[in-house]
């Protein structure tokens, strides 16, 4: 019992479950506590109480993409450090990990001592990344590059209470924010100076969310590849799978949760991050 004091708590998030119970055997008989998943959702659900002191998590959990993954678990848990499981990559997989501020993967082929000694160097590293850019901050330019941009959100909506109880969490979080209260206005704005992300309501007078998807997917829209997430209190099943369709990249129900609407920017501007 006098050892407990030093004891790391630590997330398993792996597969196969033999590979799974085999690792967290050795990790308990080197003294730390262990939690474990064996899907995505299960992984994410692990942060919902005290963060733990370093996850291990497989690319390949069963679920939901492996980078959506990860990058859902660096921006609910951007302090903790994480390390990556994988049987194999493919040849921009390791670049695009380490654009989530990954610096380790390891193959499940490795012998066990080798695996222990990454993770006990790994903890060892805990609490010396103040150097890592705030999460309102866009990844950096080429390597060597000038200082973190702040990524810009604008928020379409003819609520201007939700715009603005949006736009005042989203800005105390370091991101800058511009406001539109119908399409025409978004679309004018999208053309002048184009967003990092777009908030965009559904139901709004004149022209709706779903026709300024529609016009953004046109040959003539006014911006390439425009990332947007729907924030809407419609529970109309069709219509939302228009928008996605449309290229929205979730969609988020009214009244708005400001943690889950920063959850949702924070990893869509993450798995955007790409080389």
């Amino acid at each position: 019992m006098g050892e407990q004091a030093n004891m790391a708590g630590i997330a398993v998030a792996v597969a196969p479950e033999k590979f799974r119970e085999t690792l967290c055997g050795a990790l308990r008989a080197y003294g730390h506590e262990v939690v474990t998943a064996d899907t995505a959702d299960q992984a994410v659900r692990l942060l919902d109480g005290p963060a733990p002191a370093l996850l291990l998590v497989d690319l390949s959990l069963p679920g939901r993409p492996g980078l959506e993954t990860l990058a859902t678990l660096r921006a609910r848990a951007p302090q903790v450090p994480l390390l990556v499981v994988a049987e194999r990559l493919a040849p921009d997989m390791d670049s695009r990990i380490r654009r989530l501020g990954i610096t380790e993967v390891l193959r499940k082929g490795l012998k066990l001592d080798d695996l222990m000694h990454l993770i006990t160097r790994a903890l060892q590293q805990v609490g010396k990344q103040a150097g890592r850019p705030s999460l309102g901050s866009r990844h950096l330019g080429p390597e060597g590059g000038s200082a973190p941009k702040a990524a810009t959100i604008l928020i379409v909506d003819d609520e201007p209470e939700i715009a603005a109880l949006m736009g005042e969490f989203l800005a105390s979080r370091g991101y800058r924010i511009r406001t539109a209260s119908n399409g025409p206005d978004a679309l004018a704005l999208i053309r002048r100076d184009p967003p990092d992300l777009v908030l965009l309501d559904l139901y709004m007078p004149g022209m709706n969310g779903v026709e300024v998807l529609r016009r953004l997917k046109a040959p003539t829209a006014p911006a390439d590849s425009l990332n947007a997430i729907v924030v809407t209190a419609s529970q109309d099943e069709p219509l939302l799978q228009e928008a996605l369709d449309l290229g929205a990249f979730d969609v988020l129900h009214k009244p708005v949760d400001l943690h889950q609407v920063e959850l949702a920017v924070m990893v869509k501007l993450l798995l955007g991050a790409e080389p």
